[in-house]
């Protein structure tokens, strides 16, 4: 029997479909079979953000990101960096950008949580400013044509975890901590010339179910990047220029084949890494159930021969051996040898010998 095709995937001989059709698509944001697209992905998020076509999409999510910002108009940059010298590896930024009055913006979507992830963004700030540096220096041997003045650099990171703050005062709205070069004291600005960034969706504590509840504009945002790919619909509530705009960009049915195509391609990609993660995850506890049988079983063994040889220590004392005897036999300390001595074990009848 040859296989059906429905809304587009394979259906198997007994009714289900390809591996885009896993149970855990209910409990991942991936927007396959949806109507909007899932903007966490890295294609779903390029397709909506980094077209030029939705360039005043981007621009409204920076401003809204960076409310002392004001963006004319903003160009998109080659995303593939290369290193600093012809042995490094190129750099590939999700979006990377430039405004007319020279801001740079290197905009990053993280969804799994890494280890110095601050420190990856420090990294990579370093391209854009190394770029204009080189870039104003060209044509001449003496170094950069106008000094050493950077203009601002921005690098923008949207993770869906949140990062560890001394205070939940750093946080705008509870979502969004940023970070410039200042003083220790005073918080006076040392340059303008470099700014952190960090949009944390993880922080939302508001349910797919619960759009009802966003109230202020990064909310929104932060409740559209988490679970758009679930909504059948926008809500009313959603009711600003830039959700009709990110809602209309992300809807699935407004792909070109080739980007629909790749995105597909992505889901399941993304549906391979979950697998990979769930395998990790039952092979660590399947390890971690064998060490701790096997470690109770050790544990249970050292108690065991430490009550044996607690016992034969009673037998002995009661028997009139010395506590010497009894320690060299059994391998108990004297402390534990003369606390069973002191209970009352190994002493005679009244009249007797005691044995220590």
């Amino acid at each position: 029997m040859k296989d059906a095709i429905v809304d587009g995937y394979v259906m198997c001989d007994d009714g289900r479909s390809s591996v885009l059709m896993d149970y855990r698509m209910e409990d991942i944001s991936y927007g396959t079979r949806r109507r909007y697209a899932d903007i966490m992905i890295d294609r779903g998020f390029k397709i909506v953000f980094g077209s030029p076509a939705n360039k005043d999409l981007l621009i409204s999510l920076l401003e809204c990101l960076i409310p002392e910002c004001r963006i004319a108009d903003i160009r998109f940059l080659d995303k593939e960096v290369p290193g600093f010298t012809m042995q490094d590896k190129k750099t590939i930024f999700d979006l990377n950008c430039r405004a007319p009055d020279g801001k740079t913006f290197v905009v990053e979507m993280q969804l799994g949580q890494q280890t110095y992830f601050c420190d990856r963004a420090l990294f990579y700030s370093t391209y854009p400013i190394r770029e204009q540096l080189l870039s104003s220096g060209e044509g001449s041997g003496d170094g950069p044509a106008r000094g050493y003045r950077l203009n601002p650099v921005y690098v923008v990171s949207i993770v869906n975890f949140c990062l560890p703050h001394e205070s939940a005062s750093v946080l705008r709205e509870g979502l969004v901590s940023s970070y410039s070069l200042r003083s220790d004291r005073g918080n006076e600005l040392m340059t303008d010339a470099l700014h952190f960034v960090y949009f944390e969706l993880a922080r939302l504590s508001y349910g797919r179910e619960e759009w009802h509840r966003c109230r202020t504009l990064l909310e929104k945002l932060a409740f559209a990047f988490r679970y758009i790919s679930y909504l059948e619909d926008r809500p009313l509530e959603f009711s600003e220029a830039l959700f009709q705009r990110l809602f209309t960009a992300a809807e699935l049915a407004g792909m070109s084949p080739a980007e629909r195509k790749i995105y597909d391609k992505d889901m399941t990609t993304a549906l391979d890494i979950i697998a990979q993660k769930d395998f990790a995850r039952e092979e660590g506890l399947r390890k971690g159930r064998k060490e701790g049988r096997e470690e109770g079983l050790n544990k249970g063994r050292e108690v065991g021969r430490s009550e044996r040889d607690r016992e034969l220590a009673r037998r002995m004392l009661d028997l009139g051996y010395s506590a010497e005897a009894v320690i060299t036999v059994t391998g108990l300390s004297r402390e534990d040898v003369e606390t069973l001595h002191g209970s009352g074990v190994g002493r005679d009848e009244p009249g007797g010998t005691e044995n220590i």
